[in-house]
């Protein structure tokens, strides 16, 4: 066993330094963006759903919505039961940890095409991304999603290339990948199909199969905690289904414009903050300004893609075997009707009709090249899926929000990567070195460019933070109202980051703006008292909808953009030991001239 591991060190002794280096230089940038997140707070509505629930699989207090990805809960959990506390900051933490590893996966993936330049490269690019970096250490649950479905894609990669046994602790993975990130899910269209055109034999289906047995076994627990708390192991398989019809989701996030993260994407790529900017736009960066650098990546991202092209087209020129037979025009001809077909079912029927047709026509290419042995055929092919399939799930959906694209970013960097391949052979040939390659240097130069950029980045990023406003009002209220418990009625519009601060169950409370007289039917709604409702304590309000006048309640403190209504029985009666038809008629008398609330 020593003899193998030894043995293994020697034989990868160079991507081991490559690795060693790559971490080092990710911890330069990742370790001053986390320092800041730890003053900033938390900036983002759903780190507070992952906190909570961690919390709750800890026990060690209230947590909600028992059907979100499970997996980063569970860890924030380990943390807590390990220190004994449940700090917000661990989250953060385990996003840098998963942002490192990613990027290491990724060096790792492109390595089965380039040198370890190359991929040295293309992976830090992918790393410095604005969209990614801008996410390293919010807490949300994408980055250690992408980084999941790198591991899976390399270790499929290596199963199928080296060893199929790694299938064991591949598919375990790709499930543990799924329940981070649902839409993890969609890598496995693009490994089917690649293990499809790699006409896999018995001896590795087997290993497949035990591999999926062991990931099923190893989420187990997961799934049977869905089934105790929701009625079903599979809650998931609802969002799933609603994507499939392309439901209208009517949230913060609808936006049913396809073409969105297209529009975006410069944005994405490197983009700096403007002036007199929130935290907003560190975690939405569409409204950043692109660089010339994004505007770069773009060109070498096409550029990359007309490599793939060309350098079929020379094998295809150079070999012996006519392309243009009868069986490969048909099959041209079949797949220009059916990319045709697979662009007028884009959005308008279920996503699952145009990836089947987007995979008939991956097949049908590969059915015309594959007979040319194309040495990373079969590698490009699923990359190029892999790009696709995520670019067309996530603009399809009528829910968008930045934070999404992060998934396609990993194969915009492939492309990327082809292109640098290019530009890097040609130098090489141009130039000739004694000691050290000229691509060497210019690997170090493009490093050092981008651990600049990407700490000016991090020193732009504004600190105003609406979130932490409703920290302190949280605070506020728990120091100067105690005691307060589960029997404290309180209200929220953001009820999920009061519940994380207040560690109390707080109720949603939206204002419905689209009704008349908004502010007093949403009065009525958490102040009645009757049988199956319980008027509220308080009402801690954060995103002004409405002039902020509610009947029967008092504005108590305001604090930034967050003001917390306190109900005015309490305010103007000491004794709060009242009758449930004593508080209706104070009520009633509150708002006289509009009608009864919760009588029966």
């Amino acid at each position: 066993m020593i003899n193998k591991f030894k043995r293994f060190i020697q034989d990868n002794k160079k991507d081991l330094h490559y690795i060693l280096a790559l971490t080092i230089i990710l911890l330069i940038i990742s370790i001053p963006k986390l320092y800041l997140q730890y003053s900033i707070g938390i900036g983002n509505w759903d780190t507070y759903l992952y906190l909570e629930n961690g919390r709750n699989f800890a026990k060690m207090g209230w947590g909600d919505v028992s059907s979100i990805a499970p997996v980063l809960p569970m860890i924030l959990a380990k943390i807590f039961l390990i220190t004994h506390h449940t700090f917000q900051e661990a989250i953060f933490n385990v996003d840098v940890i998963a942002y490192i590893m990613g990027v290491i996966f990724l060096y790792l993936i492109l390595r089965f095409k380039f040198n370890e330049n190359v991929s040295l490269v293309g992976s830090f690019i992918y790393a410095t991304f604005t969209l990614l970096f801008s996410w390293v250490a919010i807490g949300g649950n994408d980055i250690i999603g992408v980084s999941g479905t790198l591991a899976t894609i390399y270790l499929i990669l290596a199963a199928h290339k080296y060893n199929t046994k790694i299938y064991y602790i591949a598919l375990p993975i790709a499930a543990y990948s799924f329940l981070t990130r649902y839409t993890a899910g969609i890598m496995a269209f693009a490994i089917v199909f690649y293990l499809i055109i790699n006409r896999i034999n018995l001896k590795e289906i087997r290993d497949i199969i035990i591999g999926f047995i062991l990931g099923v076994i190893s989420i187990s627990w997961f799934l049977n905690q869905f089934n105790k708390v929701l009625g079903t192991p599979f809650p998931f398989l609802g969002q799933f289904s609603g994507t499939v019809s392309n439901t209208q989701v009517m949230d913060s996030g609808y936006l049913p414009d396809t073409w969105y993260y297209i529009t975006h994407i410069p944005n994405y790529l490197s983009s700096t903050i403007p002036l007199r900017s929130t935290f907003n736009a560190v975690v939405n960066p569409m409204g950043n300004i692109p660089t010339t650098l994004s505007y770069l990546y773009i060109i070498l991202m096409i550029l990359g893609f007309v490599v793939i092209l060309y350098q079929t087209y020379k094998i295809i020129k150079n070999s012996d075997k006519k392309y243009f037979t009868t069986i490969n025009i048909l099959l041209l001809i079949t797949v220009a009707i059916l990319s045709i077909a697979c662009l007028i079912t884009l959005s308008q029927v279920s996503y699952i009709t145009t990836f089947i047709l987007f995979f008939i026509i991956m097949g049908l290419i590969w059915l015309t090249l594959y007979q040319y042995n194309i040495d990373t055929l079969d590698y490009d092919l699923l990359m190029i899926s892999l790009f696709v399939i995520y670019i067309v799930f996530q603009s399809i959906l009528s829910t968008k929000n930045d934070r999404y694209f992060i998934t396609v970013l990993p194969f915009i960097a492939y492309f990327i990567a082809n292109a640098v391949n290019s530009i890097y052979n040609y130098v090489d040939d141009k130039i000739t070195a004694k000691n050290v390659k000229p691509t060497t240097i210019l690997t170090a130069a493009i490093i050092v460019l981008l651990v600049i950029n990407s700490l000016a980045f991090v020193s732009s990023i504004p600190q105003n933070n609406h979130y932490k406003d409703v920290e302190d009002a949280c605070y506020w209220l728990n120091e100067t109202h105690a005691p307060l418990n589960n029997t404290t009625i309180i209200y929220s519009d953001n009820w999920p980051g009061a519940t994380w601060y207040l560690n109390l169950y707080i109720q949603r409370g939206v204002p419905d703006t689209n009704v008349e007289n908004s502010s007093l039917e949403f009065s009525k709604q958490i102040l009645a008292s009757n049988s199956s409702h319980s008027p509220a304590s308080y009402y801690i309000e954060t995103n002004k909808v409405t002039d902020g006048n509610y009947p029967g309640l008092t504005a108590i403190k305001r604090i930034g953009d967050v003001t917390i209504y306190e109900n005015n029985y309490l305010l103007e009666n000491t004794d709060k030991n009242l009758t449930t038809q004593e508080y209706r008629d104070y009520l009633n008398r509150t708002l006289s001239n509009y009608d009864k609330i919760g009588g029966e």
